[in-house]
């Protein structure tokens, strides 16, 4: 069975309450109250429509990228496919589970609980690793032992509380104090998601309570509820409807006309919404023009902008899952020189024009055969001799530079094969 050991927790799992973890928060069925009177927890600021869309950003970022296994060899490295956590990671980690489905929700605890945690389940008879389960974030605490100074995991699930051992978590914190516990956005960026689930409230406030009064008409006298309803019905032939929109109010009588102010039109509140979106993709280190912000967006920049989002945001997660997986899938002598590694290849892919223009680029400088680049490209190999790494006929081996340089000042305009067949080089 994947839990079946129950836990006799001898000791409480703290929190403090000026700055409370995010399962403390979640335990009591609320949130922190912001200032702006809102309670922000882990699930209701999903309901914030930037928040969701960058922590779906940065997870698609992700998931979309194969997590492979390698072995060290005499030359170099090869792909390890008949590894058992290679098929756990590129093909089910577990029967419930698709591979991009676990990457996705492993960023997703990350980016809202801070941390994210995988239990490797053991066959007890032969000790490998046979499936990959994630563990509630909300209800999986690190504990110190007392005793022993160790950390081991407390989770909970069906009302069971159980302890892990180290060896057995994959933890993979956010931003930490600690280097054990993550602190994620959510925690961050509470008084400004406050402030956006306060706003959202008022836009619906707005519409659900019909106030559509755009102006009132203040009369020197009192009006009777006859003659008000004869005003409004001539104020609004006069100038409602399209054909009057734009035009010049008349007013008489020592009548005034005062314009209700909508603060939904107001500039002030739409600068403060373009602030928060702004400052919400900061904290999760997303660039704007991902999220539609298009106000200071060209091409060029948004290119660069992209590669950022990839180098700056994407790739220090990705190595962090690289060591932690490695370091706890390959942890016996017998999987020595054995590693996770993502194929980045898919996020650095651009167009076909680009793709075409670097395979041409290494394929000439040998770096890649034909059926590694027909690989990258997911098509069939052309046989044996695809295998081989060809170099431009420009180029030379560093060990016949000098005597090329030699052989080409004696016979100038021959190209380094025609100096080959003579046996010049």
């Amino acid at each position: 069975m994947l839990f079946n050991r129950l836990l006799r927790v001898r000791n409480e799992v703290t929190s403090g309450l000026t700055d409370p973890a995010q399962w403390l928060v979640d335990l009591f069925g609320g949130g922190v109250t912001t200032s702006s009177g809102e309670q922000i927890t882990a699930v209701n600021s999903l309901e914030i429509a930037t928040v969701y869309a960058c922590v779906n950003i940065k997870s698609n970022a992700i998931a979309k990228l194969p997590m492979q296994v390698f072995k060290t060899t005499p030359t170099g490295r090869e792909r390890d496919r008949e590894h058992q956590a290679a098929k756990l990671l590129e093909v089910r980690p577990n029967p419930f589970t698709t591979p991009f489905t676990f990457k996705h929700t492993i960023s997703v605890h990350q980016n809202l609980w801070g941390t994210a945690y995988v239990y490797m389940e053991n066959d007890p008879r032969s000790g490998k690793v046979i499936a990959l389960w994630l563990l509630p974030p909300d209800a999986t605490q690190p504990y110190k032992d007392l005793e022993t100074g160790l950390y081991t995991y407390i989770t909970t699930l069906n009302n069971t509380t159980m302890r892990l051992q180290e060896s057995e978590v994959i933890r993979l914190p956010y931003l930490s104090l600690d280097g054990v516990r993550g602190k994620s956005p959510i925690q961050v960026a509470r008084e400004t998601l406050g402030v956006m689930r306060a706003s959202n409230k008022f836009i619906g406030g707005f519409y659900r309570n019909g106030t559509s009064t755009k102006g009132i008409i203040e009369t020197p006298t009192a009006l009777g509820a006859i003659a008000k309803d004869a005003l409004r019905s001539e104020w609004q032939k006069a100038n409602g409807g399209v054909d009057n929109a734009g035009g010049v109010a008349i007013v008489d009588g020592g009548m005034k006309y005062q314009s209700i102010s909508m603060p939904l039109a107001d500039a002030e509140f739409i600068a403060t919404g373009k602030f928060n979106v702004a400052e919400i993709a900061k904290i999760f280190n997303v660039p704007l023009h991902k999220l539609a912000e298009l106000d200071r967006a060209t091409f060029s920049n948004i290119e660069s902008q992209s590669m950022d989002f990839i180098q700056d945001s994407t790739e220090p997660s990705l190595i962090l899952w690289e060591q932690e997986f490695s370091y706890k899938l390959f942890c016996t002598p017998r999987d020595a020189g054995r590693y996770v590694k993502f194929n980045r290849n898919s996020a650095l892919r651009g167009d076909s024009a680009s793709r075409a223009l670097y395979y041409k680029e290494v394929t000439g400088l040998g770096a890649y055969s034909i059926n590694e680049v027909r690989e990258l490209e997911e098509m069939e190999d052309i046989g044996p001799e695809g295998d081989q790494h060809r170099v431009d006929l420009n180029h030379i081996n560093v060990t016949l530079a000098d005597e090329y340089q030699l052989a080409k000042a004696k016979n100038p305009g021959k190209t380094p094969t025609e100096l080959q067949e003579v046996g010049l080089l």
